[in-house]
């Protein structure tokens, strides 16, 4: 196998950022690999019970830190993001009643960029028959946020969120590890935060309990769409102003929103039925009604249940304020 190897020359990391940027990535950066070299944050975060019922994270943690014990034959990760800023051009005949993170109001990322790094790392395969990989879209024991600034798209900010210097905060983000080596890597981008703390001041439940650290236990995109409650706890009900799936409110506050733009692409078109949970109409859909319109959308995270939950305590909490 080693000899076989040397049989294909080294992959220019300019080829293949050219063909996954034709794919419909607008940002790509290529990084080697290695173990993480800052586990130990989240283990403390861990330790603290900051992940609240997402206990998958508290599996596979020497599988998360180190890409190697996911794929022992790594040795590249291929990052890619992409753009999803034009959802916030969405215009509607009247206001929406309730909102949705921008990014679930688009078709799910998950599957768009798996297919995207499938064909990625075919084209691979044309150039070096040995090439194998894993794909990670979030789903995988893997740290998709870390990987992507040590590939150079952009850093985690005071939010946790990346940022980019080209696209601000909105980017979704996917991973090819592989077995193939590249000619030029990326530089790890560097932290442009500085004393900002914007994000920190704009959450409105105090999540962000400090610079890079989020109690997630304290978030509206953690109750609205993580929990499995069957209500939700006063002190997040009481802040939701209308969120009934996921917040955007810390990535709204970032100053580096200067550089977002609407993508020349459209691989992350609007979900068809996303005013469904905008108007609140959801709170009305069977099962069955549910599954069919939301297949290929992040909205089906939290179930209807959950869908029903948020929509009921936003109802409730607009109804007080009314009085």
């Amino acid at each position: 196998m080693i000899f076989l190897y040397y049989l294909y020359p080294m992959l220019k990391s300019s080829q293949i950022k050219a063909m996954g940027q034709e794919m419909g990535a607008d940002i790509i950066g290529i990084t080697p690999v290695q173990a993480v070299d800052n586990g130990e944050n989240l283990i403390k975060w861990l330790e603290y019970g900051y992940h609240g019922e997402m206990k998958y994270l508290e599996r596979n943690i020497d599988i998360r830190l180190n890409p190697l014990k996911l794929f022992p034959e790594a040795r590249s990760i291929i990052v890619i993001g992409v753009n999803y800023f034009r959802n916030a051009q969405i215009s509607y005949s009247s206001p929406p009643a309730f909102k949705v993170a921008l990014y679930a109001q688009l078709k799910d990322y998950h599957i768009v960029l798996r297919k995207v790094l499938k064909r990625l790392l075919r084209k691979l395969q044309i150039i070096n028959p040995n090439a194998t990989g894993r794909i990670c879209v979030d789903t995988a024991p893997f740290m998709d946020k870390y990987w992507a600034q040590m590939a150079g798209l952009g850093w985690q900010g005071k939010h946790t969120n990346l940022v980019s210097r080209h696209f601000s905060g909105w980017l979704v983000l996917g991973s090819l590890i592989t077995n193939i080596e590249f000619d030029e890597y990326d530089t790890p981008h560097s932290n442009h935060c500085g004393n900002c703390r914007k994000c920190l001041d704009s959450c409105p439940t105090g999540a962000l309990i400090g610079p890079y650290q989020i109690d997630a236990t304290r978030c509206i995109s953690y109750w609205t769409i993580e929990s499995k409650a069957d209500s939700l706890p006063q002190n997040i009900q009481s802040k939701l102003n209308g969120w009934v799936f996921g917040c955007d409110i810390c990535l709204l506050a970032c100053p580096f929103n200067r550089f977002q733009k609407v993508p020349n692409g459209h691989i992350l078109p609007v979900h068809p039925n996303v005013n469904h949970i905008l108007n609140g109409t959801a709170i009305n859909l069977t099962q069955d009604n549910f599954n069919s319109l939301f297949a290929g959308s992040p909205l089906k995270r939290p179930g209807l249940m959950g869908i029903k939950r948020n929509i009921l305590a936003a109802k409730i909490r607009r109804s007080f304020m009314a009085q």
